[in-house]
This record gives structure tokens, C-alpha cells and sequence, in this order.
């Protein structure tokens, strides 16, 4: 409508982006703004805590809008997608000339939850991934770091009815994915997926986006006329990125292939119990097992390493090749510290080419390039130099493979940037934004320098002759941004001005004035500053393409200084702490002779204490199951995951803490440890403990370890005691068998296993009371325990005396078997057994049945399941020695 708000050349451009792209937020450059309007302008405002103001105010459809920074705007992209939003960029794509036109815009990015804009923003250590995700009779799933370029796909077989294979699920659960690609209309997917990833941004794409032949790029592992649903999955991942952020795409080298059963499979409740890369108190990266072994000095190493513990190995023998370069390296401080030493000034070459592929790439991003590159031969020369050189042990460290030098793109980076170029805004594009190519580099833009340098000088010996020629000694040569060169004459001289002096700008107290010598020398200066300015944008563009073209090999040098300051890392906590090499082989056995708890020991140390050592055994064919009892603080969960991180550790590649430790591969770890509940998927404590113990035993094979706390706690105390004796006796016998497992509990009633289960044995953490003090020895010790010391922990935790003592009354009378009318244990205060009435016939006993009554029920569960015609008379007094010491044990 005519005098709309809307209906203004500015408007209607806007308009016609918005249309292009309804989905996202646009960010519509003017000048050094970056401006949002209308419904764009009323969602971001209180996200990213900005004003919101109007366009046109007073008018009745008056626009509302906000606006940032353009220096600032990558922290304001880095908010919106991390709430999930997208925001497209809308940029000036030419200059503003004389004329009132408008000037052209385009969208030059469009930045996503998975494809974010300025990698600096990003943690180092992790990475950014994009998912997509292809249904059909397989699953296929690719995976997409932008930030890095990394490309893998994979594949996993749906059972009929089944939206997301349990592969898949714990595969997406371990990257952690930003953004999920699924077809546009597959319900069923969606549905799993805000289930399963509620935290993850669904994006829906169309079909015609999964076919390989029509894919905007064909790296390496992508075949034309590829039908495997991975393949279909990377290629809509490219189709995503190249309609989003098209530049991107260079830097995408391969597709890498692989199995989900080709690494140890480690499912989110495992990471959590086990803390591997955050902590179960505010979920931060303090106190876990990656900051514990993270000693690398490039962000190339630190995402390596997590990338290694996230998935380790299951071959033996590509656990040894990595071994022996940590044992290298651990072997050789000198040639260690060289090689660190190397590695620091090589900056994270990945995202850094991410920053280079993008068009706005600053002059200083590649600097840093070039600081990198420069930096390559020092990391190869590290472990060349000294008495004991890579090369002379090369078979012994085959996976130390050095970096190869790039002599010629640093050649050509260090000339053609200044040492030290200064910053430009995102997208600048202005005529004194200058002065990064280095000089000598283009004849031109030295020629155009020199002239704009020659008219500067004739301007600024300009102002001493016209002082001598009019006689005024306040006359200055000024400068505006606008109005350009000025001489400028007070007022109080402005008889004195010289008749051939033309007025160009009026102050409060000065006129400016000109010349046509001096506007004739201003023309060719600015001529020359403005062609200077844009053959330095042109000659940027040509460095930043030639940086692009050698993307593989950077990416090639990138893995090798990935993989050397990993190394490195894993062989400084060796050397420093003491660490052993394990030995991992394919058998089945698992012993550890004085293991310590990699992440607790170096806290106590700290404390000036020291950190109880202790062995772990472990055989399918003996010793498969170690039901662990003894009291709370004792150290059972301490130990727990110390065994789970140890072979963790082995199976990447590390040294342990340990005296010695050989392990039989493990194919999965699992864990069920801890108390936690899912509110928002409306499950309990207990409905998660039982989910998560059904996944175990559903999944566990005989090459798998099993971490098991407190199975069954959740409920009452027969039910929980009859599960968790149905679960151990269920892994006992399970036509699999032989799964390693460590079975921690307080239901001392599970220490008479051993007697029907042969494979299982028993063991405890010792303890001393001393009257009401408990002394925890943090030794474990072969056989059960027969108490937990709960009251005397809850001392230790500052429960009211009140409360303590009215504890051990109920205890005494449940443990004195004191019962009701009902057969139920009496716990009323003051009642005495002599005044509590006879049980009636039939009635049910509790769990307790009396002081002396739990040794001697134990006795009498243990003759009534003994074979008397199997039993040797060898056996027959070994277990009355065992019967007499337990009655003797409990005063009976």
C-alpha cells in the first residue's frame, strides 16, 4: 500500500529474502549492522537480549526490528543455534557507489544447530556433528563435523516394526549430535528420535536429497551409483551442506566407512556411570577419566583422544601398534619433550581450514594457516633429531607416522600476508580496510600503494606552503570521512583566505575550504587507495583458494599431528604416574595385580593420602562372577569403575595404573551403577535401574564385562533381593555365558551363590569397628561380609544422635526376629520380645530371623542344597570348618 512501512525499496529487497528462506532467521546487512525485522525481530530480541525497537515509528504498520554488531555477530549466531534456530546471512555483495541505488544483497550462509558459523566457538576437544539418517531395510547413518570436514557413514539391520536399531541408538547417543537430517514425512522416525534424542534438533529434508547420483560432490568412499543406505545418508548430508553453506564442501576430503561392531560399543549409561567425559556432579569435564589422560597441547590432539576413548579398539593387535608408539615415546623423555615442544605451535589446522573455505575468511585466519604450516617440519624434525631418532625404530613405532611438510604453501602464505595482518570485520568490504598483502607480492597494488602514498605526502607538505603563501600560521589541512581533504581557516581569519580557495564544509568555528590542485590530487589518491583496496580483496580471495587446494594433504598433516600429540599425552601419564603397559590379548581371562583408580589416586594424592591398591581375577571358566559385599565407604564403586576404566584404557591404546593387568578383549562394557530417574519420560528411579539392567542382559555377550551395583534397591527388599538373585543367576547360566561381571551388593543374602553356582565366587571390603567407629581398610579380601555398617556411616554423615540411636533400637529388634500379631518384625519403641505375643501358626518371618538365626540359616540352606553321594569327605570337612567359623562369627 502506498506509505506503507513495508513499501520501501529497503523493505521489499528484505521481503524477498525472508520468502527464500522462511524457516530461519535473516541477518540483513546495513552497513555495520546486522538487522532483523518483523517476526525475525521479535523472536531473536529476548533470546539474544537486545532491544527491540521499531522501523518507521509513527506509522500504523511500523516494522519491529533489532539488530548486532557485525564485529560481534558470530557470538549472536553461536546463541540463536545452540537454541536450535537457523539464521541466514544476508550480506552486501558490492560496494555502495555514488549513486542512491540500492545496493545488491545475497544470502551467502545460512547457519544451523549442525553447521555452525565461526569455529572458535566450538570446545576444542569435541566435535560438532550433523547427522543424517536414512530408513529402509538397513538404517544407514552418515555423520558430518563441518568444522572439521570429517565425513563417515555407517549402517545397521531394522527388524520389522523397529524405527531405530539399539546400534544406532547408542551410536547417536555417543556423538551426541547437534542436528538430525530424516526423510521429510517418516512419523515413525520422528517419534523415536524426540524419545531417544529429545535434546537433538530434527530437521526434515526431501527424499531426493538421499540419491548419491545426484549428490553435489563425490569425495573418495562415494560412489555415483552407491544404493547402500550410508551412502544414501551421506548424500544427504552433502545435499544439506552445499544448500546451506556450499563453500564448505571443499574441505570435505572423504567418506569414511565403518562398522558399528568394528570398536567397543559403549551405551550413554555406561559413559555416565563411569564419568568418561563428564562428571556425575554438575556435569562439567572436571574429575573424569579424558581430563585425567588429557595432556595434549593442540585442540588436533585433545579431539583425538576423546575420539579414542569414546571408541576403543577390539583387534589386539591394533591395540599393540598403538601401544608401542606410547611405550616410544614414554621410553624417551628427551625425544618426547622435543616432540611437545614441536607440536605447540601448530594450531587447529582442521577448523582453521573450515575458516579459510568460508568466503568471508579473515586475513588473519590465514595467518594462522600459515603459522601452522610453518610450524610441520619442526614436528617431523623432533623425532628425527637426537641420539634416538624415530627412523632407527621406526618397525617398532609404525604408528608414529610424521606429518608431511607443506614447504611451498608456506612459502607462498609468507609472501603474500603480512607478519602480523590486521583485523577486518566479518564481510568488510570498505577502501580502508587494508594493508594484509605483503609488499613486493603484485606489482599493481605496489604501484597503487606508491601513487596513494606520493599524493598523501604532496597533501600533508601542502599545508606548510599555503601557510607561507596566505601568511595564516593556524591554517591545518584536515580530513573527514565523508567531505574528504579540507584546508581549514578559523574564523576570525577569514579576510585573510585567498580568492582561489573554494568552500567546501562550514564548522562552528572554521570553514573548510579546497583547491582544484588539491582536489585534483585528493581524485587520484582515493582512486588509488580505492583500487589498492580492492585488488587486496581479489589477491586475498586468490591466497584463500590456493590454501583450499592443498585441503587433503593439510587434512593428511592434521590426522599425523592428531595422532603424535595423543601418543605423546598417554605417554607423559605413563612416565609421570607409573603406569604399566597391559597386555590385551583374545582370550577370555582378565587379571589385574594392583590396580588404582586413574582419576581417584591422583585426588588423594593431592590430599596427602594414599590410594589402596587391589586385584582383580576374573575367568569364564572359574571365576565369572564376583559377587562383592562389605559396608557403604568401604570403596566398592571406587573399584567398580576402576576395573571398567582400566580396560577401557587398555583397549584404546593407553597404559593403566596397575602393577600389571592382561586382559581378554572386551566387546562391550556395561554398567549399572548409580540412581537417577527420567521425569520427563515419566519413569522412576527404579524403572530406569530395570531398563537399564534389561538392556545388559539382553545385549550381553560372553566377551563383555559387566559392572553391576545394587541391583534392585529400587524396591522393596524381597522384591529387590529376588531380582537381583534371579539376574546373577541368570548370567550364571545364560546359554551365552561367561560374561566377566562384578555383581556389588548389600543383600548379604546373595553370598550363598557360590554354593549353587560354581563360577562364582565371593569377595569383600574389609573393615575394623573400634565401639561406634568404623575403620575402612579399602582392601578387598576373598569371601562375604556380613554387615554394611549403614548406621555407622550415617554417623559419619552428621545424622542426628536422636535419629542414631533410635536406628539401632529397630535394628536390635529386627535383628532379635521380635514380631507382631502378624508375624511382621516389631519395631515399636520400649516392646520387649518376652511381651510380644506367640506368631501365630503359619505367619511369615522376616527377613531377619533372629541374631543367631542368620548364620544358622545359612548352614541349613547350605545342607539343604548339598549332594551329599557327589560330596567327598575331603569337601564334607572343608565345609564344616566354613559352617564353624561362620556360626562362630555371629556368637553362636
Amino acid at each position: 500500500m502506498s506509505g506503507s512501512a513495508l513499501d520501501t525499496p529497503m523493505m521489499r529487497q528484505y521481503l524477498a529474502v525472508k520468502a527464500q528462506h522462511p524457516d530461519a532467521i535473516v541477518f540483513y546487512r546495513m552497513g555495520d549492522f546486522y538487522e532483523m525485522f518483523l517476526r525475525d525481530a521479535e523472536l531473536a530480541a529476548p533470546l539474544l537480549d537486545i532491544a527491540l525497537t521499531t522501523r518507521d515509528r509513527g506509522k500504523p504498520d511500523a516494522v519491529p526490528m533489532c539488530g548486532v554488531p557485525v564485529h560481534a555477530a558470530d557470538q549472536y549466531l553461536a546463541r540463536l543455534a545452540a537454541q536450535g534456530l537457523r539464521v541466514a546471512i544476508c550480506e552486501q555483495v558490492e560496494g555502495a557507489g555514488a549513486t542512491r541505488r540500492l545496493v545488491r544483497r545475497e544470502v551467502v550462509e545460512v547457519v544451523t544447530p549442525g553447521l555452525v558459523g565461526d569455529p572458535d566457538r566450538l570446545d576444542a576437544a569435541r566435535e560438532l556433528a550433523l547427522c543424517a539418517l536414512c530408513p529402509g531395510e538397513e538404517l544407514g547413518m552418515a555423520v558430518l563435523d563441518a568444522s572439521t570436514g570429517e565425513l563417515r557413514a555407517t549402517r545397521a539391520p531394522r527388524r520389522a516394526g523397529e524405527a531405530l536399531p539399539a546400534a544406532v541408538r547408542d551410536e547417536l547417543r555417543r556423538i551426541e549430535p547437534r542436528e538430525l537430517l530424516l526423510p521429510r514425512g517418516d512419523a515413525e522416525l520422528a517419534a523415536a528420535l524426540a524419545h531417544e534424542l529429545p535434546g537433538a534438533v530434527r530437521s526434515e529434508v526431501e527424499l531426493a536429497s538421499y540419491a548419491p547420483a545426484s549428490a553435489p560432490a563425490h569425495p573418495p568412499g562415494l560412489a555415483r551409483d552407491a544404493r547402500d543406505a550410508a551412502s544414501r545418508a551421506a548424500s544427504a548430508l552433502l545435499t544439506y551442506l552445499a544448500a546451506n553453506q556450499p563453500f564448505a564442501l571443499a574441505q570435505v576430503s572423504q567418506l569414511r566407512h565403518y562398522g558399528l561392531g568394528d570398536t567397543m560399543l559403549l551405551d550413554a549409561a555406561t559413559r555416565a556411570h563411569l564419568e568418561l567425559f563428564r562428571n556425575g556432579e554438575d556435569g562439567t569435564r572436571e574429575r573424569t577419566l579424558i581430563e585425567r589422560i588429557d595432556r595434549t597441547v593442540t585442540a588436533l590432539g585433545a579431539r583425538r583422544l576423546s575420539r579414542w576413548l569414546a571408541y576403543p579398539l577390539l583387534d589386539p593387535a591394533a591395540i599393540a601398534e598403538r601401544q608401542d608408539a606410547v611405550a616410544w615415546l614414554a621410553e624417551r623423555d628427551r625425544a618426547r619433550a622435543r616432540l611437545r615442544d614441536a607440536l605447540r605451535p601448530v594450531r587447529d589446522l582442521e577448523r582453521l581450514l573450515a575458516k579459510a573455505a568460508r568466503p568471508s575468511a579473515a586475513p588473519r585466519d590465514l595467518a594462522q594457516l600459515r603459522a601452522s604450516v610453518e610450524a610441520l617440519p619442526g614436528v617431523a624434525e623432533s623425532l628425527a633429531a637426537g641420539e634416538e631418532s624415530l627412523a632407527e625404530d621406526a618397525p617398532r613405532a609404525a604408528a608414529l607416522a610424521l606429518p608431511e611438510p607443506r614447504p611451498e604453501l608456506a612459502a607462498f602464505l609468507r609472501e603474500a600476508l603480512v607478519d602480523e595482518p590486521p583485523a577486518l570485520p566479518r564481510g568488510s568490504r570498505g577502501a580502508n580496510e587494508t594493508g594484509f598483502i605483503r609488499e613486493g607480492f603484485h606489482a599493481e597494488l605496489d604501484a597503487l600503494r606508491e601513487a596513494a602514498r606520493k599524493g598523501r605526502e604532496w597533501i600533508a607538505g601542502l599545508e606548510a606552503a599555503e601557510r607561507e603563501r596566505t601568511g595564516i600560521a593556524g591554517l591545518r589541512i584536515r580530513h573527514h570521512p565523508v567531505h574528504g581533504y579540507g584546508i581549514e581557516i578559523s574564523r576570525a581569519k577569514q579576510r585573510e583566505v585567498p580568492g582561489d580557495y573554494e568552500r567546501r564544509q562550514t564548522l562552528a568555528n572554521a570553514e573548510r575550504y579546497t583547491t582544484p590542485a588539491l582536489r585534483e590530487v585528493e581524485e587520484r589518491v582515493r582512486g588509488a587507495t580505492a583500487r589498492a583496496a580492492a585488488l587486496e580483496r581479489e589477491l586475498l580471495e586468490r591466497v584463500r583458494r590456493e590454501a583450499i587446494a592443498h585441503a587433503a594433504a593439510l587434512g593428511a598433516a592434521a590426522e599425523a599431528v592428531a595422532a603424535h600429540d595423543a601418543f605423546a599425552s598417554r605417554a607423559e601419564v605413563a612416565r609421570r604416574d607409573g603406569w604399566v603397559r597391559p597386555r590385551v590379548d583374545a582370550g577370555a581371562a582378565l587379571e589385574i595385580r594392583g590396580g588404582r583408580h586413574p582419576v581417584v589416586e591422583p585426588l588423594l594424592r593431592a590430599r596427602g593420602e594414599s590410594f589402596v591398591a587391589n586385584d582383580t581375577r576374573l575367568d569364564p571358566a572359574t571365576r565369572q562372577m564376583i559377587v562383592l559385599t562389605g559396608p557403604n565407604m568401604s570403596g566398592k564403586s571406587t573399584y567398580l569403575r576402576q576395573v571398567a576404566q582400566i580396560v577401557l584404557l587398555a583397549q584404546m591404546g593407553s597404559f593403566v595404573p596397575a602393577e600389571s593387568a592382561s586382559i581378554g578383549a572386551v566387546d562391550r562394557v556395561f554398567t549399572r551403577i548409580g540412581a537417577s530417574d527420567r521425569l520427563a519420560r515419566g519413569e522412576s528411579t527404579f524403572m530406569v535401574e530395570m531398563r537399564e539392567t534389561a538392556e545388559i542382559l539382553a545385549q550381553a555377550s560372553s566377551r563383555s564385562l559387566l559392572i553391576l551395583d545394587e541391583i534392585g534397591r529400587g524396591t522393596s527388599t524381597f522384591d529387590g533381593l529376588s531380582i537381583a538373585w534371579a539376574v546373577a543367576e541368570h548370567l550364571h547360566d545364560a546359554p551365552c555365558g561367561g560374561a566377566r561381571t562384578l555383581f556389588a551388593t548389600h543383600y548379604h543374602e546373595l553370598t550363598d551363590l557360590p554354593l549353587e553356582k560354581s563360577r562364582v565366587v565371593n569377595a569383600h571390603f574389609e573393615a575394623r569397628e573400634w565401639g561406634e567407629q568404623v575403620l575402612f581398610l579399602r582392601r578387598l579380601v576373598e569371601g562375604g561380609a556380613s554387615r554394611s555398617y549403614g548406621i555407622q556411616v550415617a554417623r559419619l554423615a552428621g545424622l542426628p544422635d536422636a535419629v542414631l540411636a533410635r536406628a539401632r533400637e529397630i535394628l536390635r529388634n529386627l535383628e532379635g526376629g521380635e514380631l507382631d500379631e502378624r508375624g511382621r518384625a516389631r519395631i515399636a519403641r520400649g516392646a520387649a520380645a518376652a511381651d510380644a505375643p506367640a506368631a501365630p501358626a503359619g505367619a511369615q518371618l522376616g527377613l531377619f530371623e533372629g541374631r543367631e538365626s542368620q548364620a544358622a540359616r545359612e548352614v541349613i540352606e547350605s545342607l539343604r542344597v548339598l549332594d551329599a553321594e557327589r560330596t567327598t569327605p575331603l569337601e564334607a570337612l572343608s565345609l564344616i570348618a566354613r559352617w564353624q567359623a561362620r556360626l562362630r562369627e555371629e556368637g553362636v
